[in-house]
């Protein structure tokens, strides 16, 4: 049997690559150890908050069109532990979505695991389809409407909650999520002269929420990001 094509990608624009560093090498390490494919978007520098949130939907969409079996999308602010299994270990007969639970217990988006199905495909294009409506699910960024598609969708598998622990200290856990507003977000200890630049981002993405881009105008915007990804991350859109 081939070995699956896998891509491994983070998103991590307006600095964030920079105050998560560590985060970051630990994705590309664990890439490496397995031979996956790794992508780590920062370029362009720049985007509002809804963009860069927004952004890790048409880039799995085009990552499956470009004929990976499996993509690994993992936020910038989660640490991807040394024995981490392979993804395509986690594949489940008739289920091809793959999400873990944060500690709201809803769906929680900062860990995406999909394999290469039409649903799988169909799934994201009705996510970024839906992008600028509003569904009773809201929540911040693109988390709500990932609640909101994946109910009673039978092609999702929840995971174990190893694989995305945003709430549980003591965890021997496979990847561990320093998001914000949960108890894992103290433990994540910025290197030194990295609070300055954390400070600055915090003021920026103040400003950045009365002056982002307009939610109507949030598809086209991220179709040209995906189109300036393409000169800059090819492997998006070509898998080896």
């Amino acid at each position: 049997m081939a070995t699956p094509k896998v891509l491994v990608f983070s998103v991590g624009l307006n600095f964030y690559d920079k105050i998560y560093d560590r985060c970051m090498a630990s994705h590309q390490r664990y890439a490496e150890r397995q031979a996956y494919d790794y992508v780590l978007v920062n370029q362009p520098r720049w985007a509002s908050l809804i963009e860069s949130v927004w952004l890790k939907i048409p880039l799995l969409l085009a990552a499956l069109k470009a004929g990976y079996d499996w993509v690994f999308f993992v936020d910038a602010d989660c640490e991807v532990r040394a024995f981490t299994p392979r993804v395509e270990t986690l594949a489940v007969p008739g289920k091809s979505l793959y999400f873990g639970q944060g500690f709201s217990g809803n769906i929680n988006s900062g860990v995406i695991i999909a394999q290469n199905t039409p649903k799988a495909r169909a799934f994201f294009q009705e996510i970024f389809n839906a992008a600028q409506t509003e569904v009773p699910e809201m929540d911040w960024g693109e988390n709500g409407h990932i609640i909101h598609f994946c109910k009673g969708n039978e092609n999702v598998q929840i995971l174990d909650k190893r694989w995305n622990n945003n709430a549980d200290v003591n965890l021997d856990d496979y990847v561990r999520h320093y998001s914000g507003g949960g108890p894992m977000r103290a433990l994540y200890k910025l290197a030194p002269g990295k609070q300055g630049l954390k400070f600055a981002l915090i003021i920026r993405n103040k400003l950045m929420k009365l002056a982002g881009v307009p939610r109507q105008e949030l598809i086209a915007s991220l179709e040209q990001r995906v189109r300036a990804c393409q000169g800059i991350y090819p492997g998006f859109f070509l898998s080896k």
